[in-house]
Parts: C-alpha cells; sequence; structure tokens
C-alpha cells in the first residue's frame, strides 16, 4: 500500500488529478484480481564495476539472518509489516542487502539469492527492494543495486552468471533506479495469480 500511495503522489505532481485517479483505478483492479505486468531486467555485463561500500551518511551491510538485525531494526520491521518476511526469506537462504543511515536508521533493504529457475543455471535474482520514504532521494537503491551486481556477477563475483531484477511495469521510480544501477529491459510478463500468461 505504501508503494501505491508513493506513486499516486508522484503522478499527481505529473499529471493532475483526473489522469492520476484513472491510473489508481486501473492498478488497483488489476491488483485486487491477482493481475499483474512485471517488467523484467538483466544486468548488462559492462555495467558492472565495484561501488564502494560507503557513501556519504550511509553504510552497507550484508545480512543472513535475523540475529544480525538491531533491536531498533526489529521494531521499525514490525511496524513497517515486513518482520515476518525477512524471517522467511532468511530461512529460505536469501540475504539481504541493507543500507545503514549514519544515525543507525535501517535506510532501506535489498534482497537477493538464486532465481527459481531449472536447478542448472546459475541465475541471480534481486527482488523485494525497499527504501524507507525519509531516506528516498539519496540514491540509496541504485547504490544498492549496483554493489549487489559488482560482488555477485561479471568481474567483481561468481555467485551468479547473470543477474535479474522485476519491478511491477506501473512502478516508474523503480524502473528508473533500476536503469540507473546498469540493468537494461530483457521483458514484460503478464501473471495471474502465479501462472506466466504472456511475455513479450
Amino acid at each position: 500500500m505504501a508503494s501505491i500511495l508513493s506513486r499516486v503522489k508522484a503522478r499527481l505532481g505529473r499529471h493532475g488529478v483526473g489522469r492520476t485517479l484513472n491510473y489508481i483505478f486501473f492498478v488497483v483492479c488489476l491488483e485486487r484480481c491477482g493481475i499483474r505486468i512485471n517488467n523484467e531486467f538483466i544486468l548488462d555485463p559492462s555495467s558492472a564495476g565495484a561501488d564502494p561500500t560507503t557513501k556519504d551518511g550511509f553504510a552497507l551491510e550484508k545480512l543472513t539472518s535475523m540475529e544480525q538485525l538491531s533491536d531498533s531494526d526489529v521494531d521499525f520491521l514490525g511496524n513497517y509489516g515486513e518482520l515476518s518476511a525477512f524471517g522467511n526469506r532468511f530461512a529460505r537462504g536469501q540475504i539481504c542487502l541493507i543500507v545503514r543511515a549514519d544515525n543507525g536508521d535501517l535506510a532501506g533493504a535489498y534482497w537477493y539469492g538464486p532465481r527459481e529457475s531449472d536447478g542448472i543455471s546459475r541465475d541471480g535474482m534481486i527482488d523485494h527492494c525497499f527504501t524507507r520514504h525519509d531516506y528516498r532521494g539519496h540514491g540509496l537503491y541504485p547504490w544498492a543495486l549496483r554493489y549487489i551486481a559488482s560482488t555477485t556477477s561479471g568481474q567483481g563475483g561468481d555467485d551468479f552468471s547473470r543477474l535479474y531484477i522485476e519491478c511491477s511495469a506501473f512502478n516508474y521510480s523503480s524502473a528508473a533506479g533500476i536503469r540507473k544501477a546498469g540493468f537494461v529491459h530483457s521483458e514484460s510478463v503478464l501473471t495471474i495469480g502465479n501462472l506466466a500468461i504472456l511475455r513479450w
């Protein structure tokens, strides 16, 4: 819900009330019916270069278990509705790259791990990323994505042969951050429930 509200606010500034209300109606109807249109991006191998683990006011940390979260992280994630999702993702063996602000706040979380596929390919997938609203506008999302790319694929690492990321076709700000991090659009996917109906 928070991501929809942020998209609505951004669209109000760009397109006015009428077009924004049409957009809300369209997106909510699709999502309530279990219909999603996602864009899939793949890392451009030539763009994977090492990024520093710190930038003005922020630092990156890799987490592999709930025990690495501070008490304030647990409180924030509980209030944000993310705590059980964190536990489930750690249990599946995913890694969470977090951005920590100088004041100790968890400013963003970006999950990655093996892509669910045929079990033969060594593809990676970045998914379920969020940046706290009060820390947006600092370039944290593309910075974190570039760091994951530089340490897990291409010349920077050998965990994955290819690295993918998906986002909703209606999440324009996320797509912009993904492209800024060096990913290129590979395909769009229409899904109903968990079934991919159409790819283009």
